[in-house]
């Protein structure tokens, strides 16, 4: 009977690991794809907790203490909320479901080969979103979606937005340019990772999105940091070409192009102004906050002040998580980034060369670069990407549990 539940066991982790593969591919392109396979892999994994290992126990991580106590503060926000419907649908849509997706990920990978699989899985989904940008770039849409280019020619693939695919690029690049520069001993994934690389960032300088351009800047800093000897010389070269990029965009302006990049540009004044709004919200309450997912239901209270009309997220996601959640809630998020780095840099420092811990480096890299862009964008409000991180937060931590044959 115990070898019988083992066997279903096996079978029920195959099904999630394929529910995690198709969330992968369909984050570019698909929210529809990303739920059903999510909503499945979830179930799945309540299934096998309550029915094979009949045990409601789930893995310690070193993130379980801080998620336990940011939920216990989005809970808590529930208090305040004047939308307390929208508060309990983004409690249960929103909050516990990317929890779940965490922990369904790190109860699933296990060995060196359920990580080679996401991995690999992620390159597939880098080499057909980054030939497809290309696609777009050329022919003026993508072949995914029928998505046009966006104006000026700023490349966005199958997102409907170029910050959203600056967005994505960044999370995903570091893991391509770490596959190519450290030791993985597997010739096909650094002759992968190198041709990803290229492929990527020429889309990322054509996405013309400055907060993603930015947002690398620390993941290349920390790749180099990782890395010695000529891959320093490399990296740095491309962090200060990016640099140069980044100032001649936005303080020398110069063209129409070139004007919507400056300090001066309309999206930024807006940008800033945001901040002030979403300020006045967090300080009327600031430690419990407005509760969770009522930004958008409490803006135009606050909007009226600087003349704009409609709804807007803050672009900044710390700040806009502190007005939901007040400030505890955000310090227990941070609480959380700092636990995971601090366990994932403790494993790295201890690893051999390998494809192993290529792959971690490569992904905290990645979200180094998400964190650092959620500070100018929506990314943690935004379905694709949101999933995106906690699936990325999954696999860095799992992949610390996981020994290299």
């Amino acid at each position: 009977m115990k070898a019988l539940r083992q066997d279903k066991g096996v079978f029920i982790d195959s099904a999630i690991m394929i529910c995690l593969c198709a969330i992968i591919i369909g984050i570019p392109f698909s929210i529809t794809i990303i739920e059903i396979a999510a909503t499945t892999a979830i179930l799945l994994w309540l299934f096998k907790k309550m029915f094979i290992e009949r045990s409601v126990r789930i893995k310690n991580t070193p993130l379980n203490w801080p998620l336990a106590v940011y939920l216990l503060f989005v809970i808590l926000s529930l208090i305040n909320s004047q939308f307390l419907t929208t508060s309990v649908r983004g409690l249960i849509r929103k909050i516990l479901e990317y929890i779940a997706i965490y922990f369904v990920i790190v109860e699933t990978v296990k060995t060196d080969r359920d990580v080679k699989r996401l991995v690999g899985t992620i390159l597939v989904s880098c080499t057909l979103i980054g030939i497809d940008g290309v696609w777009q770039y050329f022919s003026g849409q993508d072949f995914i979606r029928a998505y046009p280019i966006w104006s000026m020619s700023r490349m966005k693939a199958s997102f409907k937005f170029p910050t959203g695919f600056g967005g994505w690029l960044i999370t995903v690049l570091p893991l391509c340019i770490s596959l190519a520069i450290f030791n993985t001993k597997e010739k096909r994934y650094k002759g992968w990772g190198i041709f990803l690389s290229v492929l990527l960032l020429s889309c990322l300088v054509l996405s013309l999105t400055r907060g993603a351009w930015l947002a690398f800047i620390p993941a290349i800093i920390f790749l180099v940091w990782k890395r010695g000897d000529a891959a320093k010389v490399i990296l740095l070269l491309l962090l200060v070409a990016l640099i140069l990029l980044i100032g001649s965009m936005m303080l020398l302006g110069g063209g129409e192009k070139l004007a919507l990049y400056t300090i001066r540009a309309p999206a930024v004044v807006h940008r800033i102004d945001l901040t002030k709004l979403a300020w006045r919200m967090f300080i009327e309450r600031p430690y419990v906050g407005h509760g969770i997912n009522t930004f958008m239901s409490i803006y135009e209270r606050y909007a009226s002040a600087f003349d704009y009309s409609g709804i807007s997220y803050a672009h900044n996601c710390y700040l806009q998580m502190a007005v939901e959640t007040g400030v505890f809630g955000l310090l227990a998020f941070l609480w959380m980034i700092a636990a995971l780095f601090t366990s994932s840099l403790k494993d790295i420092n201890k690893r051999k060369d390998g494809l192993i811990k290529a792959a971690e480096i490569g992904l905290l890299g990645g979200l180094l670069a998400y964190l650092a862009h959620s500070a100018l964008e929506t990314n943690l409000y935004a379905l694709q990407l949101a999933v995106l991180f906690h699936f990325m937060l999954g696999l860095t931590v799992s992949v610390q549990n996981v020994k290299e044959k």
